[in-house]
């Protein structure tokens, strides 16, 4: 959830690292901080809030140093836990992503031992036991001090008397850039991605020497060498090309998204899809296991809908961080794995514990060359480039939902003539997604209209219910509005008892074989008071008398529907957000990639 970055070479240190975190940001923007050499001690600078403003602050000479941007996890986003931070003299300084489970009882053993801490983090804990070994080198202290640590880190270190930085990892990613006479280091490529296109991925239980001149890596305390991986830079446009949010921005490059996930993957000559080319040498699997968290799970549960009407293998959808153990299967059956970041570390965690019980390992991430990438044998990038800078997903939630959707097709024995009319469907989603977004005033209507309330539901059935769950999810993020999904029929088993005049409720009302009954809801709601807005693909005329709000949107195949509901609701949560005045792009106490558990 932190960003880190560090530099050693014969540049200035200082612009260097406060460039990186700013392209780390996505990763937490409670607090930011840096440390340099200084005449007599490190010198340590750090703020609530982003890191735009460390720029005003004094700029420290030194060519070497580290930097952290912090989404905080123990200890309250003040100035006081803001990383990095330094032993008792002043001569190391530590920044850390992940969590140390062990540290109370190391801190008492610190403190009995002289030590004095001004934080209440995990993470201080580190410098102090560092210094404790003290009568060793930088390396020696710093591998001493980490096999005492229960947890997951990040770890970079800094002396006062070397241009030498230390850095380890265990189950929190860095990575090490490789420049001419300089080496960087970096929870994630873009931080340094401008600066050297070759990079080092380090693995859990790695310790590494980062000199001017070369990269010295240690696992287990024995030399190794790792792989050097070539990346080029490239330079995507991440402002908001004339739009008031980077999600809004987001949310318009949907249409062009879904073109690039279907380009070269759909047959214009006879009917069918062509497999991903990372999943050539896979056969048909047996039975399915998708895993995921937040919006991923959402499309996830999409993806398992769609695919149940075109196969008779189970198929099965958890949240990843309920996974603790899986059962040994067959290498035929598939387990999937979507992240956005590749980081999300409890999706790494289910990934890795079905590979162990033998699953066909599959990651769907945005990000090459990411965690869940390396771990999974084979992995489908998606096509939500750029690369999101909205904290709220929305591009990257398409394409994951479409990519299952080419998947499903691509692995299932669908008859000719319904397929014919699947693929024609699917190449028309772009320009309806394209005529969804133009109705830009009727969503904000509705945006409007809802920032007045406290509370909402959303409800749904069938392939639309994950929908709401992901409606939901946004109106939290981005208005801060509280919001919860049901299916339609659960109303009566409990959430009726919440209705009232100031709890409106949107409804999902599709042109299929659910409709019926979700009119039903729609007037049982009403009968309790409570306002509504609908959201239909249907005959409007239905729908209009019995809601506050009706909303027609382009129609398509009832499979495909979820695409054009979710950008309905996108918007509609964008424009309370919005009403409401809220930091839409970075919402408080969120982060774009969710690297610890």
């Amino acid at each position: 959830m932190c960003g880190i970055v560090g530099y050693t070479g014969y540049k200035k240190a200082h612009s260097i690292i406060l460039n990186g975190l700013e392209r780390l940001e996505y990763r937490g923007y409670d607090s930011c901080g840096i440390a340099l050499p200084g005449k007599k001690a490190i010198k340590v600078e750090k703020q609530l809030g982003f890191v735009e403003g460390l720029k005003t602050k004094k700029q420290y000479s030194g060519f070497y140093g580290i930097g952290h941007t912090r989404w905080a996890t123990v200890g309250k986003p003040t100035v006081e836990n803001a990383h990095p931070f330094t032993d008792c003299s002043g001569n190391i300084a530590i920044v850390h992503n992940g969590d140390i489970d062990n540290f109370i009882s190391i801190r008492e053993k610190l403190m009995n031992e002289g030590h004095q801490f001004s934080s209440d983090t995990d993470s201080e804990i580190i410098a102090h036991l560092i210094e404790s070994y003290d009568t060793h080198t930088l390396p020696e202290s710093v591998a001493k001090a980490i096999s005492e640590l229960n947890g997951s880190y990040a770890l970079a270190v800094l002396s006062q008397h070397t241009n030498q930085l230390v850095v380890a990892r265990q189950s929190s990613p860095l990575v090490i850039g490789i420049g001419n006479n300089e080496q960087y280091i970096a929870s994630d490529v873009p931080a340094i991605a401008e600066k050297t296109s070759n990079v080092i991925f380090l693995e859990d239980g790695d310790i590494a020497l980062l000199s001017p001149e070369k990269p010295e890596i240690l696992h287990n305390e024995v030399p190794i060498q790792r792989s050097v991986h070539n990346i080029p830079w490239v330079s995507h446009e991440l402002g908001k090309a004339g739009y008031k949010h980077h999600f809004l921005k987001e949310v318009h490059e949907q249409p062009r998204v879904l073109r690039d996930t279907m380009s070269g993957r759909i047959s214009n000559v006879t009917p069918g899809v062509s497999r991903h080319p990372s999943l050539i040498k896979h056969k048909n699997p047996d039975n399915i296991f998708i895993s995921a968290c937040g919006s991923a799970y959402h499309a996830a549960l999409i993806g398992k809908h769609f695919w149940s009407n075109f196969t008779s293998s189970s198929i099965n959808v958890e949240i990843a961080s309920e996974i603790d153990s899986l059962k040994n299967v067959n290498e035929s059956d598939w387990g999937i794995f979507i992240s956005q970041s590749g980081e999300t570390a409890d999706t790494i965690t289910a990934a890795g514990i079905a590979k162990n019980a033998g699953y066909t390992t599959i990651g769907l991430t945005n990000t090459p060359n990411s965690s869940l990438t390396r771990l999974v044998e084979s992995s489908i990038e998606t096509k939500a480039t750029p690369p999101e800078t909205s904290v709220g997903a929305s591009k990257t939630f398409i394409s994951q939902v479409m990519e299952l959707y080419l998947l499903a097709l691509s692995s299932s024995p669908v008859p000719v003539n319904q397929l014919y009319s699947l693929l024609n469907e699917l190449r028309s989603l772009s320009e309806k997604a394209q005529r969804t977004l133009a109705m830009k005033s009727t969503f904000e209507e509705a945006g409007k209209w809802l920032a007045k309330y406290d509370n909402s539901y959303l409800i749904a059935k069938g392939i639309n219910y994950p929908v709401a769950l992901e409606g939901a999810l946004k109106l939290k993020e981005l208005a801060y509005l509280h919001a919860e999904a049901f299916p339609a029929g659960e109303l009566k088993h409990g959430p009726f008892a919440m209705l009232t005049e100031s709890t409106p409720v949107i409804a999902i009302v599709p042109d299929d074989s659910h409709q019926p009954r979700m009119l039903t809801a729609i007037k049982e709601i009403k009968s309790r008071g409570a306002p509504i807005i609908a959201i239909t693909n249907g005959d409007i005329s239905t729908i209009s008398p019995i809601a506050d709000i009706a909303i027609n949107v382009p129609s398509s195949d009832s499979m495909f529907m979820p695409i054009i509901n979710t950008i309905a609701l996108q918007l509609i949560a964008y424009y309370c957000a919005d009403t409401r005045e809220c930091p839409i792009d970075r919402p408080r106490n969120l982060a774009k990639s969710v690297t610890v558990h």
